[in-house]
């Protein structure tokens, strides 16, 4: 499906928001989720891109738009220049929003074809929570990660 960048901003039911970096919105109830991000956070402590919760209304509002649940929450989103990514896309434009190497092995995850990249992305999406586990509260940032994390 053709994306038009920055469509939301033409949605009133989006409320108006920073998009000038790149967002990777995360389901901060899940932990393989929020490992994820401190993963990201610990290997790239000043990158440019920020992080959001999918329990926060900004990003629930990004999902409605794009037709997503942010109920079931069946893939996290990276939103780079006004262009949602998922599922694989998703895990590769992650990669491209940190520095060396891991920008350089996401670009070398464009030699997986996406439909393989999707099938995997989704056996772990539907079985993350049995194999890592859920939270009862989300994950809240340190006073160093306090900047990337965005929150409503």
């Amino acid at each position: 499906m053709p994306v038009t960048p920055y469509s939301y901003r033409n949605d009133p039911a989006v409320p108006a928001f920073d998009d000038t970096a790149p967002i990777v919105i995360f389901d901060g109830l899940c932990v393989l989720c929020s490992s994820g991000v401190q993963w990201m956070l610990t290997r790239d402590p000043a990158g440019s891109s920020r992080f959001a919760v999918i329990q926060d209304p900004v990003p629930r509002a990004l999902y409605r738009h794009y037709g997503l649940d942010a109920e079931t929450f069946d893939t996290f989103m990276v939103l780079a220049d006004g262009v949602p990514y998922m599922r694989w896309a998703g895990v590769l434009a992650a990669g491209r929003t940190m520095g060396q190497p891991w920008r350089a092995l996401a670009g070398v995850g464009r030699i997986i074809p996406d439909f393989a990249g999707d099938q995997l992305y989704d056996w772990v999406q539907r079985n993350r929570i049995a194999w890592f586990g859920r939270r009862d509260t989300c994950r809240r940032p340190t006073a160093l990660e306090a900047s990337r994390l965005w929150t409503a």
